[in-house]
């Protein structure tokens, strides 16, 4: 052989080696150019509830401040306490352009019904807020604290309605908390609906009430319901008068998780560059502004590490909550 003949066969053997370092295999691809079509964003939830409008605004702010090439798409697949929206996205395996709201309930709920799909069933990627939980009372009710609702508990033992949304979700769960903390026993009241478990409230129905600090503004500022304490760590800004249980003796804490998470099996890639336009979604002064602020939430964001150690952390507080409360056998 030449050497001419020799240089040339090197000088292209060269080239074709060159050429494929050039290409990457598909998941590193994909992570280049991710996303190249809309995602749809799965709230398994009705239009207009606390999750669709956490997921709508997410993709408000990630269009209007371009943080991501792509828009999110979201859709409302409502059902079987969030069951249907759940199962369908359960079949997206290793979809990255899949994606679901999370939020407690659809911890709690699958422990009381033995669903096979769970929270811990998706790909975690990030969480973004903690929902504070109130006790209400009606404006001219004779309760003014929860000592009294705790005193006049032990002298009504089981006789103390309290109404909430779902059964074995986040207000029944906050009740069990109460009354193990206080030693108290009171009757839960199940409602399909915030607006039911407030028009029961109202219409004297029901002695006391759970809701979201976002669900009760109105009512609040209206003065046709008082807040007789906060299940949260510290007093909020949106109502810095609501004093926490904890400061009027009773150490109960809890605070529904907001969050996102991707397709079972979602591709690395996806979840990492999902988590990064979240925390980015969260550092905007919009988000801060429009959403943290003005539903009287905690701004959390988790990354998908931290946020799979919250659910599995979750599953295990909820599961002994509601063996006590007698919703799981």
């Amino acid at each position: 052989m030449s050497k001419r003949l020799l240089v040339a066969l090197v000088s292209l053997l060269v080239l074709v080696l060159v050429a494929g370092c050039g290409k990457t295999g598909g998941d590193e691809n994909s992570e280049v150019k991710y996303p190249e079509k809309p995602i749809s964003f799965v709230v398994p939830w009705s239009a207009g509830g606390g999750s669709d409008r956490m997921a709508r605004m997410v993709a408000d702010v990630v269009q209007a401040e371009g943080i991501m090439p792509q828009p999110l798409v979201v859709v409302n697949k409502p059902g079987g306490s969030a069951a249907v929206g759940m199962n369908e996205v359960a079949t997206k395996k290793g979809d990255p352009y899949t994606i679901i709201g999370i939020v407690s309930a659809q911890i709690s709920n699958p422990l009381t019904t033995g669903a096979e799909v769970k929270a811990s069933t998706f790909k975690p990627i990030a969480a973004l807020a903690l929902d504070e939980y109130m006790l209400l009372a009606k404006a001219d009710s004779d309760f003014q604290s929860l000592g009294d609702i705790v005193e006049y508990a032990k002298k009504n033992p089981g006789k103390l309605t309290v109404g909430g949304t779902g059964t074995g979700a986040e207000d029944q769960i906050c009740l069990g908390l109460l009354q193990k903390a206080a030693g108290i026993k009171t009757e839960y009241v199940p409602f399909d609906s915030g607006g039911e478990v407030m028009s029961s409230l109202l219409g004297g129905h029901i002695q006391l009430a759970w809701a979201n600090p976002s669900e009760a503004a109105s009512q609040l500022n209206a003065g046709m319901v008082k807040a007789l304490g906060i299940m949260a760590p510290e007093r909020i800004d949106a109502f810095p008068d609501v004093l926490t249980f904890k400061e009027q003796g009773v150490d109960a804490e809890f605070r529904q998780i907001r969050a996102i998470s991707g397709s079972p099996d979602m591709p690395d890639y996806a979840v990492n560059a999902l988590a990064d336009v979240f925390r980015k979604v969260s550092e905007s002064e919009r988000w801060q502004k429009e959403y943290i602020e003005k539903n009287g939430l905690t701004s959390q964001y988790m990354g998908p590490d931290e946020f799979a150690q919250a659910i599995n952390d979750a599953e295990k507080e909820y599961e002994e909550i509601l063996t006590d409360l007698g919703q799981i056998k």
